[in-house]
């Protein structure tokens, strides 16, 4: 595991969550809607990142059933406790999506006795600034934290601006046996959609916009109640959680055509998650047991059609309306053992049931092809393996299988029946075979771990554009490398370094009736690298850079590696100066110092003679402050 901790994200010149993943070994970032939510790709899965690497917030997962990014900007940067990142698991205690990776975000909570406060703001480059406040007061049996911040920027593009805001707060309650937290977020986002560049664009005018009406927004609610229970044998944990999520959009047919859509889409979630962990010794072996079973219900209605005032009417030929109702219920039995036989040896042992019922239908279309029902039984399992050599190194070995099950997203389309009408087209489950090896070398002021992994995926679920549809593909791998590095080299000075070296390839087989055996995956960088420096200047003076490099990689929608040219290498390079007087913090942020002009995300077209891309802000310059009292 890779921990992120909230000292070091303060320290960080990274403005956003993504921006600061995007820092560690074997985790990518890239817009591809214009957006401040970036997708996430971590280990090589290119467009389908986000439906591959799972996000949780306290334990509880913020992906969707949906086709959509992880919200991180509604998650204030000054609530986070810490961030854990593990790599290619979590298959096994959290379910499906967990191939590439598990990011879990704990926010604060209040511990005892302790009080503090925060008020704070930023103005920068393009009109940004942002207000942020919070308060977390507690005694020696309850205490309460709440944050809030209030954000805005026009961003570098044109008809981009957004406007985000955020409050989180958790309650908490303890006692001798244990404790309970009650947490209630709420977030609000307008954004609007600059639409991506053309080549040409890119050239004569990469920040412009050729869709001046577009427009999303985003209403956001979540709600968990969780703590934790000394049975005396063992400890009971469980956890019940609501998130309720609206979206809005409204994309613009330029060409005076019929396919201007308006969207209007609500999920609901609940789930009930208990665990129960049992430390036990045998024959001088330490044992714990984690067990638990989960329970997800989710609930999704779609409205679509040409307009805000359309969205109740039924279809016509000239005015195409869709009502995609589903349902996803999740039910799950894990288990997971870990022994340690003495100080230097420890196995891990771990399995997942799930039965999975997905449903699927338009409303108002009533053809049979227009609804489906699928039940899936997935599997996951794992056995790793840790040895420590000698007091600084150890080594280790994974193997395992993991999941990931289609969005409604992936399994409905509005136009691809065969009369240009809805279908629901259900999908196999996506598996993975996975493997890792490792070693690790750590002392007090110098961590260098080293690492190899393989990914062998059947039935990877993926966007085929020349038919409009998603399919399950041919088999697929992912293998890799990765060096991490971080030193201590004075009080003064810390250095990071890492590098990930990924090849994601088709095994064998033909989509659309091309051959693609041993094409590259579109979208995934086979280099990239990241190094940066946190230096104390002086006692109240801190400075911190980071210089994170992306390879060459395929355009996306090029599964036929034939387009003529790759998507080109850049290199970003982001510094933070903070100065301290007394209880007031001040600071200014520099991204992209060398004013590099690049883009993260390009697809290429049908034809084969051109892309588009999604340009990235030039130097921008943010002014911070804040005041602890």
């Amino acid at each position: 595991m890779t921990v992120i901790t909230a000292r070091q994200i303060g320290e960080s010149a990274a403005k956003t969550l993504p921006q600061l993943l995007s820092q560690e070994a074997g985790i990518l970032t890239r817009d591809n809607t214009g957006g401040p939510d970036s997708q996430i790709d971590m280990r090589g899965f290119g467009i389908t990142g986000d439906q591959n690497t799972l996000v949780l917030l306290n334990g509880q997962r913020l992906n969707e059933i949906e086709l959509t990014t992880i919200g991180w900007t509604a998650i204030p940067l000054d609530s986070i406790e810490r961030i854990e990142i593990l790599r290619s698991s979590g298959s096994v205690l959290y379910g499906g999506g967990a191939t590439g990776g598990t990011i879990n975000i704990i926010t604060r909570t209040p511990p005892p006795g302790t009080s503090a406060a925060t008020i704070g703001g930023s103005a920068g480059t393009y009109g940004t600034n942002e207000v942020r406040a919070g308060v977390s007061v507690a005694g020696q049996n309850i205490g309460f934290n709440v944050f809030a911040n209030e954000y805005a920027s026009d961003n570098y593009r044109a008809n981009n601006r957004v406007e985000q805001k955020n409050a989180s707060s958790s309650v908490r309650f303890f006692g001798p046996q244990g404790d309970l937290a009650l947490k209630v977020d709420v977030d609000r986002q307008d954004l609007r959609l600059p639409g991506a560049r053309t080549a040409a664009e890119l050239e004569t005018d990469p920040r412009g916009s050729a869709t001046p009406d577009d427009y999303a927004t985003r209403d956001g609610a979540r709600v968990s109640l969780g703590g934790n229970l000394d049975l005396g044998f063992g400890r009971f944990a469980p956890d019940l959680s609501y998130r309720d999520t609206t979206r809005t959009a409204s994309l613009k047919d330029y060409s005076e055509g019929p396919f201007s859509t308006y969207t209007d889409t609500n999920s609901k979630v609940w789930s009930f998650t208990p665990r129960l962990k049992v430390p036990y010794g045998v024959a001088g072996i330490q044992n714990s047991l984690i067990v638990g079973f989960e329970l997800d219900y989710w609930d999704y209605l779609s409205r679509r059609a040409p307009s805000k005032d359309l969205l109740d009417t039924p279809p016509t030929p000239t005015s195409p309306s869709a009502h995609v109702n589903a349902t996803q219920r999740d039910q799950a039995l894990f288990a997971q053992h870990h022994s340690a036989f003495n100080e230097g040896t420890k196995l891990t042992l771990g399995v997942r049931w799930q039965r999975t019922t997905m449903t699927a239908q338009d409303t108002f279309n009533a053809a049979a092809y227009a609804s489906g029902s699928k039940t899936s039984t997935p599997l996951a399992w794992e056995m790793a393996l840790r040895q420590e050599l000698t007091a600084t190194t150890s080594v280790y070995g994974r193997v395992g299988q993991s999941f990931r099950l289609a969005t409604v997203d992936e399994v409905y389309s509005q136009f691809g029946g065969p009369a240009f009408d809805p279908i629901v087209a259900l999908l196999e489950p996506q598996t993975s075979r996975d493997y890792e090896l490792g070693a690790e070398y750590r002392t007090a002021t110098l961590r260098v771990r080293a690492s190899t992994f393989v990914m062998h995926l059947s039935n990877e679920i993926y966007f085929f554009a020349p038919t409009f549809s998603n399919i399950n593909l041919p088999p697929t791998r992912r293998q890799g490398v990765e060096l991490d590095a971080s030193a201590a080299i004075s009080p003064a000075i810390s250095l990071f370094a890492n590098v990930s070296l990924t090849d994601a390839r088709f095994r064998d087989g033909a989509i659309g009736g091309v051959d693609v055996s041993g094409n590259v995956i579109p979208m995934v960088p086979l280099v990239k690298a990241n190094a940066g420096v946190a230096w104390q200047l002086a006692p109240t003076t801190r400075f911190s850079g980071v210089a994170r490099y992306v390879g060459t990689q395929y355009y996306d929608n090029d599964q036929t590696n034939s387009f003529p040219s790759l998507m080109p290498a850049y290199t970003v390079v982001d510094v933070k100066f903070t100065q301290t007087a007394g209880r007031l913090t001040v600071g200014i942020a520099v991204n992209n110092l060398f004013n590099k002009l690049y883009y993260s995300y390009a697809i290429r077209n049908g034809a084969g003679t051109s892309f588009n891309a999604y340009p990235q802000p030039d130097q921008t310059f943010l002014l911070t402050a804040e005041y602890r009292f």
